[in-house]
C-alpha cells in the first residue's frame, strides 16, 4: 500500500476545508493557499486518500478536486496525547486575551478531542487544568466583534473598512485595509496590512479598532511580504526609520536576569570581569527600548547612542520635576486646610 508522509494538521484542514466548501481546488490553488509547492500538495492529497481515505475525486470539467461522499469527515482519531496537551496550553494561553471570540470554541474542540482520542490514550481535561495555569498580564478590553471580523478578514483576504482610534492624537478616523497579518506582541494583538488612508503598510492596535465592516472586496496578500521582515530592527511593537546601535550596561544585581531571556533578535551579550553585563541591540526606533531602559531604573546604564541617553535624562528629569510640583500643591493644601 503508498505510504505518504504525514503532513501538519494545518494544511490538512485546509484542504478539507477547501474541498468541503466545493470550491474544486487544483494542486496550483492550493499551492498557493498553502505556501507549498505543487509538488506538497500531491503528496498531501495522497495522504488524505490513502492513509486518511478521503473520497477525493480529480473533476477534469471543473479542473479541481472534490469529495465523492459529503458526508466524509476527517479521522481526527490520530491526535496524539502530547498533541492535546500543547492544544490544551494554548486554549490556556488564549484565555489571558480577554475579548478574543476564540476561547469558548477553543475550549469545546478541545474537549472533543479530547473523547476521540485513541484506546490507550487517556487525559483528563479537568485534571491539566488543575496543573497547567496561564497567569494573565496586563489585557487590554477588545471588542469581540471587531476582533472575529479582523481574524475572519486575513484569513479569507477581504478589504474592511475600519474605524480606529489613535492613542497619540486622540483621534478616530476611518479607512480601508487590506489585512495580511494578526500577531501577538507582549500582551497585546495587532493587524498588519495596506492602509489605504496612509498608502503605505502599518500596524494598528486592535484594542483600538472600534468598528470593521466587510467592504466585499478581495485582495491579494503580496507575495514578498514578510512579517518578520515588517517588524525587523523593532524592540516590540513600534516601528521607525532609524538605524541605531546600542549598548546598556546591566548591573551584577541584575546580569543574571538580563542573561536568561532573549530580548530582541540582534541581541549579544557580553558578560565583564565585575559581573555586569553589557548588552547591544541594533534598532529602529528608540521609544520602546527608552521605557524599558527605565524599568530597569539605577541597574541601566545608557552607553550607546547619546540620543537614548538624552531621551531617558529628560524623561527623568521631567518625572522629578512634575513629582516636585505635585510636593508643592500638597504642601500648600495642608496649609490651606491649617488656616481658621
Amino acid at each position: 500500500m503508498y505510504q505518504a508522509a504525514r503532513p501538519p494538521l494545518r494544511r490538512i484542514m485546509v484542504i478539507d476545508q477547501e474541498l468541503r466548501a466545493n470550491r474544486w481546488p487544483n494542486t496550483a490553488r492550493l499551492a498557493r493557499v498553502l505556501e507549498v509547492t505543487v509538488r506538497t500538495v500531491r503528496r498531501d492529497v495522497a495522504y488524505l486518500r490513502y492513509q486518511l481515505r478521503a473520497p477525493i475525486q480529480f473533476d477534469p470539467v471543473h479542473n479541481g478536486y472534490h469529495y465523492t461522499e459529503p458526508s466524509y469527515r476527517l479521522p481526527f482519531l490520530q491526535l496524539t496525547q502530547g498533541e492535546l496537551i500543547a492544544l490544551f496550553l494554548a486554549e490556556r494561553m488564549m484565555r489571558q486575551v480577554e475579548g478574543t471570540p476564540f476561547e469558548s470554541d477553543l475550549r469545546a474542540a478541545i474537549e472533543k478531542l479530547g473523547t476521540m482520542l485513541p484506546d490507550g490514550v487517556s487525559v483528563r481535561l479537568d485534571a491539566m487544568t488543575d496543573v497547567l495555569s496561564v497567569l494573565p498580564g496586563a489585557r487590554p478590553d477588545y471588542d469581540p466583534e471587531s476582533f472575529c471580523a479582523l481574524a475572519t478578514a486575513v484569513v479569507c483576504r477581504r478589504r474592511v473598512e475600519m474605524v480606529y482610534w489613535t492613542a497619540e492624537r486622540n483621534e478616530t478616523t476611518r479607512r480601508e485595509f487590506d489585512p495580511y497579518d494578526l500577531v501577538l506582541i507582549d500582551d497585546g494583538w495587532y493587524a498588519v496590512g495596506y492602509c489605504f488612508l496612509r498608502a503605505a503598510i502599518r500596524m494598528f492596535a486592535v484594542q483600538r479598532v472600534r468598528s470593521v465592516h466587510d467592504t466585499g472586496a478581495t485582495f491579494d496578500r503580496p507575495a514578498d511580504f514578510r512579517l518578520d521582515d515588517y517588524l525587523h530592527g523593532s524592540f516590540r511593537a513600534v516601528r521607525g526609520d532609524g538605524d541605531h546601535e546600542l549598548v546598556l550596561r546591566f548591573t551584577p544585581e541584575v546580569a543574571g536576569r538580563i542573561a536568561e531571556k532573549r530580548w530582541h533578535p540582534s541581541q549579544r551579550l557580553e558578560e565583564q570581569p565585575d559581573g555586569s553585563v553589557i548588552v547591544r541591540f541594533r534598532l529602529t526606533s528608540l521609544i520602546e527600548v527608552k521605557r524599558w531602559v527605565l524599568y530597569w531604573g539605577r541597574d541601566c546604564q545608557v552607553v550607546e547612542p547619546g540620543e537614548l541617553r538624552a531621551a531617558v535624562d529628560t524623561e527623568i528629569r521631567l518625572m522629578l520635576e512634575r513629582s516636585a510640583a505635585m510636593r508643592r500643591g500638597n504642601a500648600k493644601k495642608s496649609q490651606n486646610r491649617g488656616r481658621p
